[in-house]
């Protein structure tokens, strides 16, 4: 599998630790849009670093950053981790898609399947037959380009967030 691949004007290639850095401004772009699309999970300060941190170690071996590149600008992104199947499906190995992410100047180029396509190709060449990812149920066109894309849905997660609670003295 060639990790480096010309797209037009466009270089998709898998990230290295160094690379990392370099996304920042679109790893939030990503959040700020998710965020705006119904994501109930706060991102706390210090999300990207600790992201980062955790990303860093395992690229290569167990996770992937597919970057496409223009002129030397990252415009977008995808990454994913390779986690383990319950022994009661059979065990083995699932990819996971955390984030898919491209600038909006380049959304509607057709860029977003290209780089997921990079990803994708990375996890079969692990041996990986299973990708997953989850999509916020508030953001119609990503549903939308990933049935297009030939993804289906195999399950809706909800979520049960405890009322807050304020403490007024006492225990």
């Amino acid at each position: 599998m060639d990790p480096r691949v010309m797209t037009s004007d466009c270089t998709l290639r898998y990230a290295t630790a160094a690379d990392l850095p370099r996304i920042a401004t679109l790893w939030r772009a990503l959040y700020e849009h998710q965020l705006a699309h119904g994501m109930r999970l706060p991102v706390p300060a210090g999300a990207f670093e600790a992201w980062e941190r955790s990303m860093a170690p395992a690229l290569g071996r167990f996770a992937v950053v597919s970057l496409a590149e223009r002129e030397g600008a990252i415009v977008g992104f995808v990454a994913g981790r390779v986690r383990a199947l319950p022994p009661f499906f059979g065990g083995g190995a699932a990819g996971f898609i955390s984030e898919v992410f491209v600038s909006d100047t380049e959304r509607g180029t057709g860029l977003g399947r290209q780089v997921l396509a990079h990803a994708v190709d990375w996890f079969a060449a692990q041996g990986i037959t299973r990708v997953e990812l989850q999509v916020l149920a508030g953001n119609p066109r990503a549903l939308e380009f990933y049935r297009e894309l030939g993804w289906h849905e195999e399950l809706v997660q909800m979520v049960w967030e405890a009322p807050a609670v304020t403490r007024t003295g006492g225990s």
